[in-house]
């Protein structure tokens, strides 16, 4: 069964991702203005099997590091039948081509592009370069240790390691890449290239080297720092090299820079556009940041095609599938909006009653 909303000027976008962590782009698409409802459509993998045909349009795969063997290499013969049923879509982020985080460190280093090297926990006598910390591969998550300064250090952070997670092979050892600025603090930029688009979302300052958040203590010198960052965008030309030698279409960048180079930490292929709706902070104008996404979306639009595509076995409807997706994106959003509500509910009442306040 054929559907989609798009009859118009430009044939659809398919965004493909994993069904927990559609709410990446789903947020971005379910409470911003972008103009893109008629043309973006989110197929989380679990589902493509449940798709029949679909008009052609270009493709974005994404959340590799999410996905198991079987499903990636699901992904890449699915990307290598679409693209010999319709040459000319455009498919950004070849799953056979994308590097691995390791693999991209690894590529990065080799070229000259970064500094600092990365090494399995299996290889960990052989690290000459100090400091150095352990963290996950694929996670999004903190490192697992602290700055280590020594080759002995290093042993014994790993030795402390419950036997479990010594012995998975997601882990790995990252030699120091980042320094700080004239000031004594960390910056870290973040820059998203959507195709032929690239362009800056933030610069994050903190005091300490590992940067998930900006500091508590953001000044308005910080935000201006930032908003001048995003409106000059001045390291695009070495983004884009970084992007290219990573063979990665879509995604978001994360890097610092040292000695006037950047230095990429990671790149995000299913990174979180925006993680709440408009007016959440009263301090952020998200609605930029929206602005700046859909602009770049629109840049890879394509003419519609008459061409339709033999997509899984099924005959669910791409629309269907997609309002699937967008609703666990807004139950998703409706569970924070509660327990923020609860909290500041809880802290109102604390704020009243001075007597309920714990005592010390």
């Amino acid at each position: 069964m054929l559907s989609m909303t798009a009859a118009g000027a430009s044939g659809p976008i398919y965004y493909l991702c994993t069904q927990r962590h559609a709410y990446t782009i789903g947020v971005f698409l379910g409470y911003y203005r972008h103009g893109l409802d008629d043309f973006l459509r989110i197929i989380p993998y679990e589902k493509i099997d449940r798709l029949g045909r679909l008009p052609t349009g270009n493709f974005i795969f994404t959340d590799f590091e999410r996905l198991s063997a079987a499903q990636l290499q699901a992904a890449s013969e699915l990307c290598h039948r679409i693209s010999a049923q319709d040459p000319a879509a455009l498919m950004l982020n070849n799953p056979a081509k994308v590097p691995n985080r390791f693999d991209l460190l690894k590529r990065l280093k080799a070229a000259g592009l970064n500094t600092f090297d990365v090494h399995r926990l299996d290889d960990f006598r052989a690290v000459q370069r100090f400091p150095v910390f352990v963290r996950w591969e694929s996670r999004h998550d903190p490192p697992l240790t602290g700055l280590l300064e020594s080759a002995g250090a290093l042993d014994a952070a790993i030795a402390g390691l419950p036997p479990k997670i010594r012995r998975d092979p997601d882990l790995m050892i990252v030699e120091y890449g980042a320094a700080a600025s004239s000031d004594g603090r960390f910056r870290k930029y973040s820059a998203y290239r959507v195709g032929p688009t690239i362009y800056p979302q933030h610069c994050f300052i903190n005091e300490n080297w590992y940067i998930k958040f900006p500091s508590t203590r953001f000044t308005e010198a910080d935000r201006a720092e930032s908003r001048t960052y995003v409106a000059e965008n001045p390291h695009a030309s070495q983004i884009e090299r970084v992007f290219d030698l990573a063979g990665i279409d879509y995604g978001r960048i994360d890097y610092g820079v040292v000695g006037g180079r950047i230095q990429t930490f990671e790149i995000n292929n299913n990174p979180t556009v925006l993680a709440r709706p408009p007016n959440w902070d009263a301090t952020v104008n998200y609605s930029r940041y929206a602005e700046m996404h859909a602009h770049a979306l629109r840049a890879i639009l394509r003419p519609p095609s008459d061409v339709v595509l033999e997509i899984g076995r099924g005959n669910r409807n791409v629309d269907a599938i997609h309002a699937s997706a967008m609703r666990r994106v807004r139950r998703r959003i409706g569970w924070f909006h509660l327990r923020r509500t609860l909290s500041l509910r809880r802290l109102r009442k604390r704020l009243a009653n001075p007597s309920e306040q714990p005592r010390s």
